[in-house]
């Protein structure tokens, strides 16, 4: 699976990176793009860029495994390359990715016959403190200017992420992104309710599907995170539909963890079977 890291500058996307791979090296590993420029110092190979000379690079072009590249003014060449992606998903490992907040569709588009493509959207809800972390990295004024400017419409492209993540608290964000990832490896991103949320009817989650049906937008599924086990808190029933039609639906983790949090009283397998068998 290659995950694909989006949100507004300054929200800690890399941070979060190096974070999961610190914490663990045996599962994630960063998706390297190619380049034809020299290493520089402190830089190694394979992280976050495979060094090639131009000539392999325009090989690999003309057999149609760059999917996607760019010449900048120096002459280098930069690209994504799909043998780079079979060879590193052969790892076993999860793959990690930090990308423009309009790439994330292209991804899926041109390498979702790969592998799957997972999209994590990282927000903080106040513009201020973007705007004070890039501060305190060093960022000139013009440039956090031009980027505070961007987070209108960056915050609306969000909508077609899988998961929308607060990244709050380091630690904590990189748990429930671990947990989410590892969730989606092992069970396809299926969640059981929260306890005392409500565990939806199979006349409930009908009426959710119709709205699926009608191409109705629906809104997003929030989930809550104990500490090792990511649960639905809300929107329990528009969860279901949308996993028994196989629908597109986005889920939300809005607050910090909480370990007083319990799940429902049913098992993994009951509630898959609730969902999916319902007649």
């Amino acid at each position: 699976m290659l995950a694909a890291f989006v949100g507004c500058a300054g929200v800690g996307k890399n941070t979060i990176i190096k974070e999961l791979i610190n914490l663990y090296p045996d599962l994630y590993a960063i998706f390297p793009t190619l380049t034809t420029r020299a290493m520089r110092p402190g830089e190694v190979e394979g992280n976050p860029y495979h060094f090639v000379t131009k000539e392999r690079f325009l090989e690999l072009l003309n057999e149609g495994e760059i999917y996607e590249w760019q010449q900048i003014h120096d002459g280098n060449y930069y690209g994504g390359s799909r043998q780079v992606l079979r060879k590193h998903l052969a790892s076993g490992k999860t793959l990690i990715k930090d990308i423009d907040v309009l790439g994330a569709e292209t991804y899926k588009q041109k390498l979702g016959d790969i592998t799957k493509i997972l999209s994590v959207f990282l927000y903080v809800d106040d513009l201020n403190v973007l705007l004070e972390r890039m501060r305190s990295r060093g960022d000139d004024e013009e440039n956090i200017k031009v980027r505070a400017g961007r987070f209108q419409m960056e915050m609306e492209s969000s909508v077609n992420s899988d998961y929308m993540v607060s990244n709050d608290v380091i630690r904590d964000t990189a748990d429930e992104i671990h947990c989410l990832l590892t969730n989606e490896n092992k069970k396809n991103g299926l969640y059981r309710p929260v306890q005392g949320a409500h565990v939806p009817t199979k006349d409930e989650i009908a009426f959710e599907e119709e709205l699926l049906l009608n191409g109705k937008a629906p809104a997003p599924v929030e989930l809550v995170f104990n500490g090792s086990e990511l649960m639905i808190k809300s929107s329990a029933a528009r969860y279901a539909a949308a996993k028994r039609r196989g629908a597109f639906i986005q889920k939300v983790v809005r607050t910090l963890t909480d370990t007083s949090l319990k799940p429902a009283d049913i098992s993994l397998e009951g509630w898959e079977e609730k969902i999916f068998n319902i007649k």
